[in-house]
């Protein structure tokens, strides 16, 4: 039997509406068992209107109180007010809190969430927005919470994506690589695109050709069970037009500006 029979998202931010799309699109679990909270009734006529079925409000302590799961997904300076506003009404004894909010250690969460000598099971979730899509890649790290439930949640999220276990000290490498990397691997999209209409194409045509080349790339590695750089070597002759165009990309930095961006995120 689930242990897992209901979920709240608190927050239907970009992250938390990302997460609720997931959920509610091909994971299994049943949408009229999933609510989510905002701060806003047009918020809530969004989410509710993009996913029918699932259960919408503006009361976040109702939302918690019939949850096995709930998911916090707010920005990382309402954490703690949200934490006093649930806590009188989480049952720490069946409800495990899972925190998508970026820089909040379990230490902090398990100090606002103490009601009495009751601290509840704590999970720690860095999702991408590509969730929503079902190709996510999530970090997740626990913290007192039981196998059985560690084991569903890791089902539920793995339905939407890749999943990785880590320690909560790799979540904030997590967070660069994967949750910032979209954004990362957007920005060089974008800059290939308007590079495509610098040399002649229209916008829509390079968009086209770009994502169709990005797809290409990723397949390659899939398929192949191969390093980038492996491939790069088959297509880059000495002095041919790869070469003396990665060339001209490393003489601008590019291979350290993604470096310096990802360590500069953590």
């Amino acid at each position: 039997m689930n242990e897992i029979r209901k979920i709240c998202i608190i927050g239907a931010g970009n992250m938390g509406g990302a997460i609720a799309g997931g959920i509610a699109g091909d994971t299994g679990f049943p949408r009229q068992n999933l609510t989510v909270t905002a701060r806003t009734q047009e918020t809530l006529d969004r989410i509710g209107s993009l996913y029918p079925g699932i259960s919408t409000t503006l009361n976040n302590s109702a939302a918690v109180h019939d949850a096995d799961l709930a998911i916090i997904a707010v920005k990382p300076w309402q954490a703690e007010a949200i934490a006093e506003e649930i806590r009188q009404s989480l049952d720490s004894r069946r409800c495990t809190i899972a925190s998508v909010v970026a820089g909040i250690s379990f230490r902090e969460w398990a100090g606002w969430l103490q009601n009495g000598s009751e601290t509840p099971a704590l999970l720690r979730i860095i999702p991408n927005t590509a969730i929503a899509l079902g190709q996510g890649t999530t970090f997740l790290a626990s913290c007192g919470v039981r196998e059985t439930v560690l084991k569903e949640v890791k089902e539920i999220f793995g339905r939407m994506g890749t999943v990785m276990e880590v320690d909560e000290d790799m979540m904030a490498a997590g967070t660069a690589l994967a949750s910032c990397g979209i954004a990362y691997a957007l920005q060089y999209i974008d800059a290939a695109i308007r590079g495509g209409t610098g040399i002649g194409f229209t916008q829509e045509e390079a968009r086209r050709i770009v994502i169709s080349t990005m797809k290409g790339a990723v397949s390659l590695l899939e398929k192949n069970g191969t390093m980038p750089r492996q491939e790069i070597d088959k297509v880059t002759t000495p002095g041919g037009y790869t070469f003396r165009g990665l060339s001209a990309m490393e003489e601008y930095g590019f291979s350290e500006a993604v470096l310096q961006g990802l360590r500069h995120s953590l």
